[in-house]
Formats: C-alpha cells, sequence, structure tokens
C-alpha cells in the first residue's frame, strides 16, 4: 500500500487552470487505478551524508534545504532517511515557504523531528501571504537575510538542496544562496 499527501490546486487569479494533474488525482474515486514509476531523478541520497549527483559520488555533513509548498516533499523524504538511522550524523536545516499556515504540509511531522533531533534536524517557517497575530516565524519571501539567519554557512561540506515554485527559486533562492557564498555546483534544485 502506498499513501500520498496530494493538495488540489484550484484555479484562482494567478493560476486560471489551477493545477491539472492534482484536480485530475482529487476526482478518481476510491478503488480507481493509477500507474506511476519512480523514484527517478538527478539527486539520490545513499547514507552518512554521502549522495549521488547525476550518477557521481557526493559527500556533505550539512544540508541546507527549501521548500515552497508542496516541494517539501523531495526535502522531506531525504531528512526522514537521515533521521531514520541514528548513526547518520548529517545535518538538516530547513526553511519552508508557503503562502498560509494552513499550506504547511506535514507541519506537525516537522515539529516533531525538530523536537526529537535538535542537532540533526531544524526548521523555519515563512508565510508570505497571512499569518496569526502570534507568528514567530518570518513572513514575506525568502531572502539572503533569512538565508544567513537560519541556514548552514557556506563551505565544501555544505549542500543546497531546493524545490518549490520556479519564480521562488531563480527570484529568491539561487541569487541568494549564491550572494552569501554558496558555490552553483552546491546547489540542486529538485
Amino acid at each position: 500500500t502506498v499513501k500520498f499527501v496530494i493538495k488540489a490546486y484550484r484555479p484562482c487569479d494567478r493560476f486560471p487552470e489551477g493545477g491539472k494533474m492534482s484536480q485530475y488525482l482529487d476526482n478518481l474515486q476510491i478503488g480507481e487505478f493509477l500507474d506511476f514509476r519512480g523514484p527517478v531523478g538527478e539527486f539520490e541520497y545513499l547514507a552518512n551524508g554521502d549522495f549521488l549527483l547525476d550518477g557521481e559520488a557526493c559527500k556533505a555533513t550539512k544540508f541546507n534545504m527549501i521548500a515552497g509548498g508542496t516541494g517539501i516533499t523531495p526535502v522531506m523524504q531525504i531528512a526522514a532517511e537521515i533521521l531514520r538511522h541514528p548513526q547518520d550524523t548529517t545535518q538538516c536545516s530547513l526553511i519552508f515557504a508557503c503562502r498560509e499556515e494552513g499550506d504547511l504540509l506535514m507541519r506537525s511531522t516537522l515539529d516533531e523531528w525538530a523536537a526529537q533531533f535538535p542537532d540533526k534536524f531544524k526548521v523555519h517557517y515563512i508565510l508570505s501571504d497571512g499569518w496569526p497575530k502570534d507568528w514567530k516565524y518570518s513572513t514575506g519571501f525568502v531572502d539572503r537575510k533569512l538565508f544567513e539567519q537560519e541556514l548552514y554557512a557556506p563551505g565544501d561540506d555544505v549542500f543546497n538542496l531546493m524545490c518549490g515554485p520556479p519564480i521562488m527559486l531563480d527570484r529568491g533562492c539561487t541569487p541568494n544562496l549564491t550572494a552569501i557564498g554558496h558555490t552553483k555546483t552546491n546547489l540542486f534544485s529538485f
């Protein structure tokens, strides 16, 4: 049995057609079948900070992870694999960006991980469109200052994983990570 968390993206002003695939999946009835394959990709986490990037062996002691919306899924899988193994000392720092607090998928799990593994996993949230009065995290959009405050400093042993909307990756993540000293060879977008 395989379980999925799928957010159905409905049409809105910014995306008049919404998410075609998510709406299709939302309309499936219980008992209907769906063929899929995977995981496939250019990044494969092995263990103890070892990973393959386009088939090439690489090593990191720390991962900066930046996720926007449903882009949490690939970075969360990597963090889960690291945390599942007590002997894996790889550290993860996650910034999770969403429009509103209700969009923070799997937040309770992320908060549990941060409490259970404080030396290996930390999480920081940022909301762009609305937040409660008692919100203790960031607001607005990902930027250089946020990265300097929340992520691991640049180094040969630090690798940056990103997944989210193209505008966030192209305007928020890549230019600000390189501005604080991370090399493009240490950046990867899912």
